[in-house]
């Protein structure tokens, strides 16, 4: 029997920006089934799809069930005041299994734990969360699962403090001001189903973002971000992840042709972002115009 299987495909958790992909790990008496981040927005962890699965066995290891008392107590040791509605949270959640926020443990110790989540994964918890098939209430509900990995040890200097927090009311205008519409495949979506993009990606990124207020102005916007899916900002994901590592930049749906410089990735050093412009995947409004441009000549 296999011992570790995962799906084929990471997904975006709703309403944030972490990335998950699902996991099977098979035990002499247990199977867990969880998952394991590659980013996680609030932690600053930020892993190229090498480098997450290349942690996989390592993971496995350290969610072996028989580790899960220890490590439960390790974290109460953490907890100076245990009567806190955080710590509550926390608790409902040490199964370590999914658990459904209509009728699980969750919602009788708070049913709305939404910010409780937050905090808790601040103090660098990994806490997943997806809409799944209840099989107790037979909903298809949100569903959150800790993690019990160990802290995570982040990839940069400056940790979280790398991305600047956005306000839900900063993201609705941000999507408003981009048009409400998915740049990949040029449509319209509704609001839970567009992710704000960062043109320049993360994974070249040395210094803490710019903050992100609610009065940004629009021009501002539209000159930092785009509007993605979850699927399309996989694509692009995968193709800058390919780029940190080999200096290749990504095509368009086979096409490769930039608007400025060519397939390899030339900036000054690995962070300068003068290297990703030309490439479809830093701007693909400007760089659909680009083509046509080209084509009518």
């Amino acid at each position: 029997m296999n011992k570790i299987k995962f799906s084929k495909d990471f997904f975006v958790a709703e309403k944030t920006n972490d990335v998950f992909k699902e996991v099977e790990f098979s035990y002499d008496e247990k199977v867990w089934r969880g998952l394991l981040p590659k980013f996680l927005e609030k932690q600053g962890l930020d892993l190229t799809e090498e480098e997450f699965h290349e942690s996989i066995e390592k993971n496995y290891e350290l969610l072996d069930p028989s580790k899960k008392a220890d490590w439960i107590k390790e974290s109460d040791n953490t907890w100076s005041n245990k009567d806190t509605e955080t710590y509550k949270v926390l608790k409902a959640l040490y199964s370590g299994e999914w658990e459904c926020r209509v009728c699980g443990p969750v919602p009788t110790v708070n049913p709305q734990p939404a910010s409780r989540l937050r905090d808790l994964k601040k103090r660098g918890y990994i806490i997943g969360s997806k809409r799944r098939q209840c099989f107790n209430c037979g909903k298809k509900t949100m569903h959150d699962i800790l993690v019990m990995l160990p802290n995570i040890e982040t990839r940069f200097e400056h940790g979280n403090e790398l991305r600047a927090p956005m306000s839900e009311k900063f993201k609705s205008r941000a999507k408003s001001v981009l048009g409400m519409t998915e740049v990949c495949f040029n449509v319209r979506r509704t609001s839970v189903e567009l992710l704000i993009d960062h043109k320049f990606p993360s994974q070249r990124w040395s210094q803490p973002e710019s903050p992100n207020p609610d009065y940004m102005p629009e021009d501002e916007i539209k000159n930092k971000f785009q509007l993605l899916s979850n699927q399309t900002n996989m694509w692009k994901s995968r193709y800058c992840d390919r780029c940190v590592k080999h200096k290749r930049r990504g095509d368009f749906m086979g096409i490769e042709w930039y608007y400025q410089g060519n397939h390899n990735w030339e900036g000054k050093n690995e962070y300068d972002e003068n290297g990703c412009v030309g490439c479809p995947w830093y701007d693909l409004v400007k760089w659909k115009k680009e083509l046509m441009k080209k084509l009518l000549l």
